[in-house]
């Protein structure tokens, strides 16, 4: 029936995966660099966007369990998102001041819940008869954050900082565009009652799910520890931004395999050995990183980025998708979602106060942990 629209379709999703990770690119792995030039702190950035990831958080899985109740499209959601953080972005040009980490924090929250409408959008075609492959989507957002992360950083030698918003403004406009373009074809799931409150959520419903958003909630905050604060790191070891932008594209480089093939491996091998996989490639990591006496272990450790994030993100979606029922998946993505927004607030809560009040080996120790 919807043959005649794959080639569109799949091509539109790969390209909103693509935008999604100039965003990611450009508001998380730049955003202390970004806000840090315009005078604040390391704990006031932390509190920022701690405090965004929060709302993020708590707004991703209200969202998505209203739009499992009332059945309201993922396509009007992120049209709607999509807009706001133009909107954002437009005024981040004008802006000054407070204003200006104000703005900041309107998008992280944004940000945070785009995702799990996006990958609701790619499992929706899915079961339309359509091929939009979620690893190969994710590849594809994998792919640009390399080339944009070389991209990026090149424009921003010698530059102002405003050539990062830059980014997010294009990114946000043709984002719209390609949402506009995909077609809906309504839902077949029925109308749900209003009933069981917060005890009927997906995480009370379906322990196992429950069990993989706190395993997956913990890796995240390693990875957006790592990911927030690299410039911190690389300065430490007489690196700069440039090292920021090589080791994003390394990192990238390396998930392409994995994402691109990962429906093919997990018919030889279970998620759930990938899952205790990468676990131990994060401890791994995380040593590498607190022993590195060069700028060469970072690169080294961005080398295992396809042991680790590759594998926990389109695991944690395949999971997401194929233990709740169908009627739950909207609220099942946007608490996996959450988990990235989750890994941000203590992230930039710890890492921007550990920085702020102690010294970077505190930093690199409190990795250890996660």
């Amino acid at each position: 029936m919807f043959s005649t629209k794959i080639n569109k379709i799949s091509i539109c999703c790969w390209i909103l995966y693509v935008l999604y990770a100039i965003l990611d690119l450009t508001l998380i792995s730049f955003g202390v660099y970004f806000l840090e030039d315009f005078g604040f702190s390391y704990a006031q950035i932390g509190m920022a966007i701690g405090i965004s990831a929060l709302v993020s958080s708590i707004a991703q899985p209200l969202m998505g369990r209203y739009a499992d109740k009332k059945q309201y499209s993922w396509k009007n959601i992120l049209l709607i998102l999509s807009i706001v953080m133009l909107a954002c972005s437009s005024g981040m040009f004008f802006a000054s001041g407070y204003m200006v980490i104000l703005l900041y924090g309107f998008m992280v929250v944004v940000f945070g819940a785009l995702y799990p409408f996006l990958n609701t959008g790619v499992f929706y075609y899915s079961e339309h008869d359509v091929d939009t492959d979620f690893g190969i989507s994710r590849g594809f957002a994998s792919l640009s954050y390399m080339v944009f992360s070389a991209i990026v950083g090149f424009f921003l030698i010698g530059r102002d900082v405003m050539v990062i918003n830059v980014f997010t403004f294009a990114a946000a406009l043709i984002m719209i565009l390609f949402i506009s373009l995909l077609p809906y074809y309504g839902s077949n799931v029925k109308v749900q009652e209003e009933s069981g409150g917060f005890k009927n959520n997906v995480l009370t419903k379906y322990p196992l799910y429950a069990l993989i958003f706190i395993s997956v909630s913990f890796m995240m905050i390693f990875h957006n520890m790592f990911g927030c604060y690299m410039i911190n790191i690389f300065k430490n070891l007489g690196g700069g931004i440039g090292d920021v932008a090589a080791a994003n594209s390394l990192g990238a480089l390396m998930e392409l395999p994995l994402m691109f093939l990962f429906y093919k491996i997990i018919d030889k091998v279970s998620v759930e050995k990938l899952f205790l996989l990468s676990s131990v490639m994060y401890v791994v990591r995380a040593l590498i990183v607190f022993t590195a006496q060069d700028t060469f272990a970072i690169y080294v450790s961005m080398v295992l980025q396809m042991l680790t994030f590759a594998i926990i993100i389109p695991a944690s979606v395949y999971l997401a998708n194929s233990i709740v029922e169908e009627e739950d998946r909207h609220e099942a993505n946007a608490f996996m979602g959450a988990t990235v927004t989750i890994g941000l607030i203590f992230a930039n809560l710890l890492g921007g106060n550990i920085l702020n009040w102690f010294n970077i080996d505190m930093f690199l120790a409190s990795l250890l942990f996660f």
